[in-house]
């Protein structure tokens, strides 16, 4: 008797389009997208449901000047089990915010239990996954945060040396959380035209930011007050500002923080996000206490390299939404899918009440997984 279990029939369905999806071709290699070395991942940072893991670097471009060459890095894990004949199909995970500093990459440190459950989930059903730590983490200069060219350019780099360097198909889905989901429709809107032999079939998104046209970034951190409260958006804006004075050595930070959160700007260069967090919370810092009026018009020239390059995308994405979002404001989420299902994009869209930014996101799974499974699965 077969299962009624959706997710199962699904899942029975994908085992059987692996075996029978005819062998697609890798992307041409150029001078970006290629391994310059691969080695066994440390085995903390690994995950349970891989069979092999791995570090790979590999050569990009700066999407911050345009032009600069990089050398970037990523984990690659791959299934347990005997690969399809045409290469496994692949999950591009675009992480959510986890510093600026090399030493912050996701590659480098063990997995939170969230993110190893939810990539242990995609591995089980016959997923390869491939982490890209974006510019910046754990390889040369500062993380330039939520600049969306930057993170495009160094996620579909990841992608094109993956395929040219172990069993994979050309069969890729994009998958992010808040930054990451933000790093994941960048890369679908910047893909025809920087890695045009890439075949993304989806997106799935939970988290995701929305710098709308007439919404700066500093509108999203608006609303503090002198209260002690702390509150858990100030943390990207230290990065924000950390990553304009990279281009911009004259600023002084004086200028746009005041004098009680200038510290633990300091600290920012740093500490990842959950410490940094942990400390944001502690000071209590909030827009009230901690941002002056000039921050407004700093993050305003901030905003234009934090846009998507386009809302409308070719291939169909998946958008989960937290009920009760603080981090990436619940609000901002359902603005970004209204304007992206009018731009003319398949969109799927799931608002979870009650959840907030981080508890949303694997009980997405028993929407997206399907989502992916079904759209895997119809001819293109």
């Amino acid at each position: 008797m077969f299962s009624t279990n959706p997710l199962l029939r699904w899942a029975i369905a994908f085992v059987t389009l692996i075996m029978l999806t005819p062998a697609q071709a890798a992307p041409q290699q150029g001078v970006t997208g290629q391994v310059i070395s691969k080695t066994e991942l440390a085995p903390p940072n690994g995950l349970q449901e891989a069979a092999e893991q791995y570090l790979i670097h590999y050569r990009s471009t700066s999407g911050v000047d345009g032009v600069s060459s990089r050398e970037d890095t990523a984990a690659v894990f791959l299934p347990k089990g005997t690969a399809p004949q045409d290469g496994w199909p692949v999950v591009i995970w675009t992480h959510g915010t986890i510093g600026v500093a090399r030493g912050c990459a996701p590659s480098l440190n063990p997995r939170t239990p969230r993110d190893a459950q939810y990539l242990n989930t995609w591995l089980s059903l016959g997923f390869a996954v491939v982490a890209p730590d974006y510019a910046g983490l754990g390889s040369a200069g500062l993380h330039h945060y939520m600049n969306a060219r930057a993170e495009a350019w160094s996620v579909l780099d990841s992608a094109r040396a993956a395929l040219g360097a172990f069993p994979l198909r050309n069969q890729l889905v994009l998958v992010g959380q808040s930054q990451g989901a933000h790093a994941a429709f960048s890369s679908a809107g910047y893909q025809p035209q920087y890695a045009p032999a890439l075949n993304i079939r989806a997106t799935v998104l939970t988290g995701t930011p929305y710098f709308a046209p007439g919404l700066s970034a500093a509108q999203i951190f608006a609303g503090g007050t002198q209260e002690q409260s702390g509150d858990p958006k100030i943390p990207y804006a230290f990065y924000l500002y950390l990553s304009a004075a990279d281009q911009q050595p004259g600023l002084n930070a004086s200028d746009y923080f005041q004098p009680r959160a200038l510290p633990v700007l300091e600290q920012a260069r740093q500490l990842c996000i959950t410490p940094l967090t942990a400390e944001v919370m502690q000071q209590g810092l909030n827009a009230g206490n901690s941002l002056k009026p000039a921050i407004q018009q700093l993050l305003d020239e901030q905003t234009d390299a934090l846009r998507y390059a386009t809302l409308k995308i070719a291939h169909p994405v998946f958008i989960g939404i937290g009920g009760e979002d603080i981090n990436v404001p619940t609000a901002m989420q359902q603005r970004f899918a209204t304007a992206v299902r009018e731009a003319g994009t398949a969109v799927d869209v799931h608002q979870y009440p009650g959840l907030d930014h981080s508890s949303a996101m694997n009980p997405s799974l028993r929407d997206s997984v399907p989502f992916v499974l079904r759209t895997l699965a119809e001819e293109r």
